[in-house]
């Protein structure tokens, strides 16, 4: 029988033996393995999400802001024009700023963010209401408002809110805007009223914090990112921003792999603390195995075979907990759509990432033989006399180059899982020092 053989014989039924003590090493890659896989998956989802939506995330081709009126700015106002005249283009304009809304029948106010939108906005993209349809009824004097609003100042649709000195009817309520974030809520609950409505509530007034946005759609053929190129120099002396739907794609798409960075991060902490409990594992199944250890040992069997026993079962144990984790976190990944929904500027198409489930599955697998090294190294102070006498097994692990190099080995696969995790060798040097230092 040839040594190859031999070990992977050896291997499969020292693992019959002790299938308990096994199925603990392979739990705890899992859980990290689950937590990657689930969030790799969904950040992929996301980007792949903000890509197909970008559009309708700015609801136009290009979008002009700034803190004072447009139609103030002579340069400004020359570009808009200018894209309005062509055949095709529509601009849309619109003003954000803070305000108070107050209720007269229960007397209760609360601070909302105040959005004002021209007819036609957005071009693309839908908003959808409840009652179904209200959207366009905006232009008729009324206010749209978020569903979270209604309860905290005791309103119900058909009531008057008073907004700065305007009064508007509640016609419904906002169910989703393309581009808006829930976490947005947390400044102030969004009321929607026509731009012509807005002198009503006689609330661009000194002091108050206003920006005003107009938006462009262009012509078909026409290129957006040529147009903001050539306004941004000219605009930028005038505190005015170009905005497209390629800037706010990548901005947008920035962020979130940021955001699934970190959380990757979080689930590597959770991976190496299993490579950990691998590793513990390991050192307790050896120590219970010095007999039967010892007795191949005296049939022949060389340090470097049951080395490879013990070490092909790590691997071998690292492939099925992180089969299994993969399973979980593609099950895991099916909700975190519903969880965050709220949070969340666009609507997530969930697919499971062959790219996510790869790396997840090889970061577990590596993970389980790189921890393992160092307590299985310890079989080669077991002797064939340990047989006879306890005594003669090594107490203290001696050092040596194996050693040294198991350990470089452990320190840079965590240096190296990090650089993999974020994309890069800098973040994953300063995590892996961060790791050692805890």
């Amino acid at each position: 029988m040839t040594s190859a053989a031999f070990v992977l014989r050896l291997a499969l039924r020292e693992a019959r033996a002790a299938r308990r003590r096994l199925l603990l090493l392979t739990a705890s890659v899992t859980a990290g393995v689950g937590a990657l896989v689930a969030i790799n998956s969904f950040t992929d989802n996301l980007t792949v999400s903000v890509g197909e939506q970008a559009q309708a995330l700015l609801g136009a081709d290009l979008a002009f802001s700034a803190r004072k009126p447009l139609s103030e700015i002579p340069k400004a106002t020359q570009w808009l024009d200018s894209l309005q005249s062509l055949p095709g283009t529509k601009v849309a304009r619109s003003v954000n700023l803070a305000a108070m809304a107050y209720l007269p029948s229960s007397g209760n106010a609360r601070l909302v963010q105040l959005r004002t939108v021209d007819p036609g906005w957005p071009f693309y993209g839908s908003i959808e209401t409840a009652p179904a349809g209200k959207w366009a009824g905006l232009q008729d004097g009324g206010a749209l408002v978020d569903p979270s609003l209604l309860p905290a100042i005791d309103a119900k649709i058909g009531d008057t809110l008073s907004v700065g000195e305007g009064r508007f009817p509640i016609i419904g309520t906002v169910v989703n805007v393309p581009g808006d974030v829930g976490l947005q809520m947390a400044f102030g609950a969004r009321v929607f009223i026509a731009t012509t409505r807005l002198p009503a509530t006689k609330l661009l007034g000194f002091g108050a914090r206003v920006e005003h946005e107009a938006f462009v759609q262009l012509a078909p053929g026409r290129d957006a990112q040529a147009v903001a190129t050539a306004a941004r120099p000219e605009l930028r002396g005038e505190r005015v921003r170009v905005r497209t739907v390629a800037d706010d794609r990548d901005n947008l798409t920035n962020a979130l792999t940021r955001l699934g960075n970190y959380l990757g991060l979080v689930a590597l902490a959770a991976l190496l603390l299993g490579g950990l409990g691998v590793a513990s594992a390991v050192h307790v199944f050896i120590r219970q195995r010095l007999d039967s250890i010892a007795v191949l040992r005296c049939l022949g069997a060389t340090s470097g075979q049951i080395f490879a026993v013990y070490l092909m079962q790590a691997i071998g144990m690292g492939l099925l907990g992180s089969a299994i984790g993969a399973l979980l976190g593609v099950a895991l990944q099916q909700a975190l759509p519903l969880v965050l929904a709220d949070f969340l500027p666009v609507n997530v198409r969930v697919m499971p990432s062959p790219r996510a489930i790869a790396i997840g599955m090889s970061l577990g697998v590596w993970t389980a033989a790189v921890f393992a090294l160092m307590p299985l190294l310890g079989i080669r102070e077991i002797s064939p006399l340990a047989t006879l006498r306890r005594s003669v097994v090594a107490v203290r692990p001696r050092w040596d180059i194996l050693r040294l190099l198991a350990a470089l080995a452990m320190a840079g696969s965590v240096v190296g899982l990090a650089a993999v995790q974020v994309g890069s060798l800098k973040q994953g040097t300063w995590f892996a020092g961060a790791v050692g230092a805890a």
